[in-house]
C-alpha cells in the first residue's frame, strides 16, 4: 500500500512537471525567439551540470542510507547532517570554479549577468533536499511542495517575461522560488529531524567518502553525455541550434519523467525488500515496474515520431521547424531511459552494484565524447540528437548485460514484444485521422483520445495477465464490496 502511494504521489509530481511546461514552454519560445532560448537552455544545462557534480552522487547514495535509518529519529539526524554538509562544501568549492568560469570563458562572459543568477540558482540548489525526503518516503510533501511553487512559477512567467530583453528573468524567478522551496524544507527537516541530540564531534564525514566516491565517479561520467550535449552543442554550434536541440529533447523528458517518477518511487521499497533478504518480492516489483513502463512508453515514442511537425507547431510555432527532426530521433530516449532506469538504477543500484554502473556510464561518456566531436559541428542539432540516442541506447545495453548477472529477464522479452505488436492499430489510428482531420490541434486530440482508448481495450481486454487488468479487477471488487 505504502508503495502505491508513493508511486502515486511521484506520478502526479511527473504530470505536473509535464503539464507546467506545457503551459510555460510554448510561451517562452514564442516570446523570446530560438537564439534566447538556447541562451537560456545553454546556462541551465550549465548550472545543472555544476548540481550533479556538487552532488557527489547523493541523490543515488543519499536515498540509500537515508532509507535505511529512517525508522531510528538520532540516527537518521546525523546521517542527514553528514551527507548535507558533504553536499554544501562541494557546492561552495564548485561555486568558485563556476565564478571563475564566468570571467575566463567566453560564451559565458557574453551574458555575464544572466550566469551570475544562474551560479546562485547552482547554490541555493544544495538546499532542495531532494535525496533526503525520497530516502523518507515523503513523496506526498514533495508532491504538494513542488505543486505549489510550480504554480507561482507559472504566474511569474506571464507576469514578468513580455519580450525578448526579458530573458534574464527566468532565472531571478528561479532563484526566488529556490529560497522558497528552502523555507519549506526547512520548517519539514525541523519536524523528522532532532538536532537536540546531535553532536558535532559525532559526526562522521569520513565513512560517507569511499562509496560517494564510486557513485560520484558514476554521476560525473552520467553528465558527460547525459547533460554535456547541450553544453558542447553551445560552445560548438550556433545559440539557435541549442534552442532547437534542447527544445526537442525537453519535451521528450517531460515525458520521460514521468515514467521515471514510477521507478524512482520504488526504489527505497526494492532497497528494503533486497536488504531483508526477501528476493522473490523483490524480483516481483521489478516486474511490474518494468511491464508498467514499456506499456507506457512504447506507444509514447510511435505518438511523437509520427506526430512530432503537430507538436512543434502546436506548441512552439513554425519558427522552430528544425527541432521537429531532432524530436523525431530522440523519441526512443523515452523507452530507453525508462529502462535504464529499471535495470540500472533500480536493480543495479539497490543490489550494491555501483561498479556496474560505472562501467556502463564509462562506456557511454566514451561513445558521447567522440560521437559529439564527430556529428555536433557539422550537423549542429540533428548530430547532437543523433549522439545522445546512441549514447544512451549503449548505456542500456550495458545495464542490461550487467543485470543478468543478479536476477532472470527470461519472462521481459515476451512482455516487450507483446507490447510491440500492440502498436500496430496505434499506427492506423495515427496515418487515419491524419489524412481526414486537417486542424493540427483537433487532429492530436482526436489521436490522443482512440489511441487512449486503444490501450485500455489492449491492456483490460485483449493481453493476458496484464497488471492494468489486475488492479482494474481489484478496484471493481472493493466497489462491488461497498456495494
Amino acid at each position: 500500500m505504502e508503495t502505491r502511494k508513493n508511486v502515486f504521489y511521484n506520478v502526479l509530481l511527473a504530470i505536473s512537471q509535464v503539464l507546467f511546461p506545457l503551459i510555460t514552454f510554448p510561451y517562452l519560445a514564442r516570446t523570446l525567439g530560438p537564439e534566447h532560448v538556447g541562451v537560456l537552455n545553454f546556462a541551465e544545462s550549465f548550472a545543472k551540470y555544476f548540481v550533479l557534480l556538487a552532488a557527489l552522487g547523493i541523490p543515488i547514495y543519499g536515498v540509500r542510507e537515508i532509507a535505511k535509518v529512517a525508522s531510528d529519529r538520532v540516527q537518521l539526524t546525523k546521517t542527514a547532517t553528514e551527507i548535507f554538509i558533504i553536499n554544501a562544501l562541494g557546492t561552495l568549492l564548485l561555486s568558485v570554479i563556476f565564478l571563475v568560469f564566468i570571467f575566463v570563458l567566453p560564451q559565458l562572459a557574453a551574458e555575464k549577468s544572466l550566469f551570475q543568477w544562474a551560479l546562485a540558482y547552482f547554490i541555493l540548489q544544495v538546499f532542495q533536499l531532494e535525496w533526503f525526503f525520497s530516502g523518507m518516503n515523503q513523496f506526498k510533501f514533495i508532491a504538494i511542495r513542488s505543486l505549489v511553487i510550480r504554480l507561482c512559477f507559472i504566474a511569474a512567467v506571464f507576469l514578468f517575461i513580455r519580450s525578448t530583453d526579458d530573458y534574464e528573468h527566468y532565472f531571478q524567478m528561479q532563484v526566488g522560488l529556490a529560497v522558497v522551496l528552502a523555507a519549506f524544507n526547512a520548517k519539514r527537516l525541523w519536524e523528522l529531524l532532532d538536532f537536540s541530540s546531535l553532536s558535532l564531534k559525532s559526526l562522521e564525514l569520513k565513512k560517507h567518502l569511499k562509496p560517494m566516491a564510486l557513485l560520484f565517479l558514476t554521476i560525473f561520467t552520467i553528465s558527460v553525455y547525459f547533460s554535456l550535449d547541450t553544453i558542447l552543442l553551445g560552445f560548438l554550434a550556433k545559440n539557435e541550434s541549442v534552442g532547437y536541440y534542447s527544445s526537442a529533447l525537453k519535451l521528450n523528458r517531460l515525458f520521460i519523467g514521468v515514467l521515471s517518477a514510477i521507478s524512482v518511487a520504488m526504489f527505497p521499497g526494492l532497497v528494503s525488500l533486497y536488504h531483508k533478504g526477501e528476493k522473490e518480492a523483490f524480483v516481483l516489483l521489478v516486474k511490474q515496474c518494468f511491464y508498467v513502463l514499456v506499456s507506457l512508453a512504447l506507444p509514447l515514442v510511435v505518438g511523437i515520431i509520427t506526430c512530432a511537425p503537430e507538436i512543434i507547431h502546436i506548441l512552439l510555432g513554425t519558427a522552430f521547424d528544425r527541432a521537429i527532426l531532432p524530436l523525431q530521433i530522440t523519441a526512443p530516449l523515452i523507452l530507453i531511459i525508462s529502462m535504464s532506469g529499471i535495470f540500472g538504477f533500480q536493480i543495479l543500484s539497490a543490489v550494491g552494484k555501483d561498479k556496474s554502473i560505472l562501467i556502463s556510464a564509462l562506456i557511454g561518456m566514451f561513445i558521447s565524447i567522440v560521437l559529439a566531436f564527430l556529428f555536433v559541428p557539422s550537423h549542429q542539432e540533428i548530430g547532437a540528437a543523433i549522439t545522445i540516442l546512441v549514447t544512451e541506447l549503449a548505456v542500456c545495453t550495458a545495464f542490461v548485460f550487467f543485470t543478468r548477472k543478479e536476477i532472470s529477464l527470461s519472462n521481459y522479452t515476451l512482455v516487450f514484444f507483446q507490447q510491440l505488436f500492440g502498436l500496430i492499430p496505434y499506427l492506423g489510428i495515427v496515418f487515419l485521422f491524419k489524412l481526414f482531420v486537417p486542424t493540427l490541434l483537433l487532429r492530436l486530440l482526436v489521436i490522443g483520445v482512440f489511441s487512449l482508448a486503444w490501450f485500455v481495450v489492449l491492456q483490460l481486454f485483449i493481453l493476458p495477465d496484464t497488471i492494468f487488468r489486475a488492479q482494474w479487477n481489484r478496484l471493481a471488487d472493493r466497489l462491488h464490496k461497498e456495494e
